[in-house]
């Protein structure tokens, strides 16, 4: 071992990691590790005791790293190599081709635009093929702002795939996405990203049934939204729905009354958009999250107030999901009236779980199960109903 070169040595010590692992604990590029093995390139000093470092080699590579010319530090008399410096200045101007960078931004926006229309089994393999891709590029850029947009596109992609594995009921797996996604959002600097996530992570704790924990991440969610867009999906989507399983009426009164609010003072969209925009929320969407919060609370009348708003471009709409979901709130609201039909409430619900069959997600499942509890609480098991839950139970969650 003795007459090892440089390269030779590190790539003895190097043994079954990867380039790139050693490459990510060093802080350089693994091309330049390869250069080094093969003796293409010359090691400086900071780069040996780096590599020893990460590799736990106790000194060995800078004990046989060859020697350069020097250059004197004159604060500290400290020779530093001229290999130093420019290595410096290699590791700062790596960057990824903008470009590059524009085009994983418009294949995210372009998932969340057409989110609503989707079949979201095909969305999966996508999205981690890019999640990956934007990962490889953050260890080779050191460009800051290019870091930035990289995290804030690793971000999104990653709050997408916590936002479909709650729809498949993977809660945990959710879990992880959502708290990645404001990590990364906090890496890009970008406090509106961090709200986006806060609320994904507060939708996927209603959807497990922790109302208390949905409404905490929601109300954190707020001071990053601060007035901005994702205030008026964080107050009616998250704040508004889990008061509603807390039984808070006045909460509930005083979040939709704030989630109008809020939105006249940001750019709302007409229609329909998407239920995971970064943008604001619009009047259909808030009626829609208004109605659901008053069907927890058993306040038929409010419920149908704003599902009369919501349904008529839900109506017109290509989502498949919130059409089901504004109905089945419709026909709970109806169990509570006086002059509630059974048959025709067990129509509207069949109809709604009719539109959305072959593409089902929990958030539909969990609400035909309580249309079905509070009807046989009324009127007790009936062949209608009991074709709801046939219907429900037979259409199990794509994974």
């Amino acid at each position: 071992m003795g007459g090892e070169t440089f390269g030779e040595r590190l790539r003895r010590l190097r043994g079954d990691m990867s380039l790139r692992e050693a490459a990510r604990r060093a802080n350089v590029g693994k091309s330049y590790i390869a250069d080094l093995e093969n003796g293409r390139r010359r090691p400086s000093r900071t780069i040996a005791a780096a590599l020893d470092k990460a590799l736990r080699a106790g000194g060995e590579l800078v004990a046989v790293m060859p020697t350069s010319p020097a250059l004197l530090r004159p604060d500290s008399g400290r020779a530093e190599e001229i290999n130093d410096v420019l290595s410096r200045m290699r590791r700062r101007n790596r960057s990824v081709d903008p470009v590059i960078i524009d085009h994983l931004r418009d294949e995210l926006d372009d998932v969340m635009l057409r989110y609503e229309q989707l079949d979201h089994s095909c969305l999966v393999p996508s999205l981690l093929r890019q999640r990956l891709w934007t990962d490889t590029l953050i260890d080779e850029c050191s460009n800051p702002r290019g870091r930035e947009r990289l995290f804030g596109i690793a971000s999104g992609t990653s709050g997408m795939l916590g936002y479909l594995a709650v729809g498949r009921g993977q809660f945990p797996l959710a879990r992880a996405y959502c708290a990645e996604a404001f990590q990364l959002g906090d890496f890009a600097q970008d406090a509106n990203l961090q709200a986006w996530a806060r609320g994904l992570q507060s939708f996927c704790e209603y959807y497990a049934r922790n109302y208390s924990e949905a409404l905490r991440l929601a109300v954190d969610g707020l001071g990053y939204a601060s007035a901005g867009p994702q205030s008026v999906r964080l107050t009616i989507n998250c704040v508004a729905r889990a008061l509603g399983k807390l039984g808070d009426v006045e909460g509930v009164h005083r979040a939709v009354d704030e989630a109008y609010e809020l939105m006249s003072h940001n750019a709302a969209p007409m229609g329909l958009p998407s239920s995971i925009s970064f943008d604001c929320y619009g009047l259909t969407q808030v009626a829609s999250n208004a109605a659901t919060a008053y069907v927890s609370l058993g306040m038929p009348q409010k419920v149908q107030q704003y599902v009369r708003l919501a349904l008529p471009t839900i109506s017109e709409s290509n989502s498949p999901w919130s059409r089901s979901l504004v109905m089945i709130d419709h026909a709970v609201s109806l169990v509570s009236s006086k002059e509630a039909d059974p048959g025709h409430i067990s129509d509207l619900a069949l109809d709604a779980l009719n539109i959305s069959a072959g593409r089902p997600i929990v958030s539909i499942q969990q609400r035909a199960m309580e249309l079905m509890c509070k009807a046989t609480q009324r009127w007790g098991d009936s062949s209608r109903f009991s074709d709801i839950r046939h219907a429900v139970t037979s259409r199990e969650v794509q994974r």
